[in-house]
């Protein structure tokens, strides 16, 4: 039972951060170029240059992140069931708002305490549900796991 306990915990936290990181990559390849202002670039056709290789390889790597998104999926549910399938799933929406959060206002939350991670999130319902849902699939992955 403590091995099952032990075990569900790894395999959560390993799911999470596979989760995370395509997400990631998926999401920010959308928003490649974003952060990049006209009025400081001016007129320099170098800069501009880059700009559009940067936004190709953009383009490029999120077909790349949705391509491993889907052998991601396809290798939970071979190697275990749907529910864990699910619960990765889960865990990949539950990363999705702080996501756009860090695009949209430039932050990272790596590295900042819980105090202040939670002094500058948007404090809402959706955030409320979203985190709730994110810590319930620890349970149901125990449960994927061994009961199902």
């Amino acid at each position: 039972m403590i091995v099952h306990i032990f075990i569900t915990i790894l395999l959560y936290l390993v799911l999470m951060s596979i989760s995370a990181t395509l997400l990631g990559i998926l999401v920010r390849s959308f928003f490649v170029g974003s952060s990049f202002n006209n009025k400081e670039i001016g007129n320099n056709k170098y800069i501009k240059r880059e700009i559009r290789k940067y936004k190709h390889i953009g383009g490029w790597t999120g077909i790349v992140a949705l391509f491993l998104i889907f052998a991601y999926f396809y290798t939970t549910f071979y190697f275990w069931n749907i529910g864990v399938t699910m619960v990765a799933l889960v865990i990949m929406l539950g990363r999705l708002p702080d996501l756009l959060w860090e695009i949209k206002s430039g932050r990272l939350l790596k590295g900042m305490t819980f105090g202040q991670a939670k002094s500058i999130l948007p404090n809402n319902r959706w955030a409320l549900i979203v985190n709730f849902l994110v810590w319930a699939s620890l349970p149901a992955l125990y449960f994927f796991l061994y009961l199902f």
